[in-house]
């Protein structure tokens, strides 16, 4: 039995410029997060005293923990999807999707372990994340 040629999926370039334009915001939003929040989390300049200022800046700290864990989640879900996905269909990249990037086709036991290694990862980032949230918490 001969071993066959590798297949390829070419790349779609319209499709990798979108996914840099995401990146780039998705960046963007979490460097404008923290300044967003200390605009919205402003002490009343007329009746604060040095002890709200403090409760205030408490808040923020916590306030900035939660949007930040949260904000790390929207990657980490979108990997647990993409690795589903692949262990649904069995095929690498998953079937009827585009890639941006021109990618080797892997099907059959080969695409399931590359997907139940996607969850893995995604899980234990997921897992270290509620444990950030759940610091923050107590």
């Amino acid at each position: 039995m001969q071993e066959q040629p590798p297949e390829f999926e070419s790349g779609d370039k319209s499709l990798r410029l979108n996914l840099a334009l995401v990146i780039a915001a998705y960046f963007l939003i979490a460097v404008l997060l923290e300044p967003l929040i200390d605009f919205l989390l402003v002490p009343d300049p007329g009746s604060a005293n040095p002890y709200q200022v403090m409760e205030l800046a408490d808040e923020k700290k916590l306030l900035t923990g939660y949007v930040y864990s949260l904000w790390r989640l929207l990657p980490i879900l979108f990997f647990l999807w993409y690795g589903w996905r692949i262990i649904a269909s069995l095929r690498v990249p998953p079937a009827g999707t585009r890639s941006p990037f021109t990618v080797r086709v892997l099907k059959g036991k080969y695409a399931r372990m590359f997907g139940m290694l996607l969850i893995l990862v995604a899980l234990l980032l997921l897992y270290r994340e509620l444990l950030t949230l759940i610091r923050l918490t107590t």
